[in-house]
């Protein structure tokens, strides 16, 4: 299974009224996967592929505030930093789309 086929799957798997916290583990699966191809690694440790795009300056801005967002630990209120977690994959995943063509 490609990338993009895997990512859709994911897709499928999140649900209106879904937990927060499963829709925000399933973002940063999903963005993770689509990293794997621009930074060509096989590494199962998505969130370091978060973190790296977090930090990496050759990619657009928009992409690494999502990047951070995705990474960021929950506060101590166990909200998230990012209020929109899909979208900030989605972001991220055409980024990708584009970067690989």
């Amino acid at each position: 299974m490609d990338w993009k086929t895997t990512i859709s799957a994911e897709l499928l798997r999140i649900h209106p009224g879904q937990h927060p916290g499963k829709i925000r583990a399933t973002a940063r699966r999903i963005a993770g996967i689509a990293l794997q191809q621009i930074y060509s690694s096989s590494t199962a440790d998505l969130l370091s592929l978060l973190q790296r795009a977090s930090n990496d300056i050759a990619v657009p801005d928009v992409v690494r505030k999502a990047s951070q967002r995705l990474s960021a630990r929950l506060s101590p209120d166990f909200t998230s930093e990012s209020t929109d977690p899909i979208g900030d994959a989605k972001i991220i995943v055409d980024f990708v789309k584009e970067k690989t063509g």
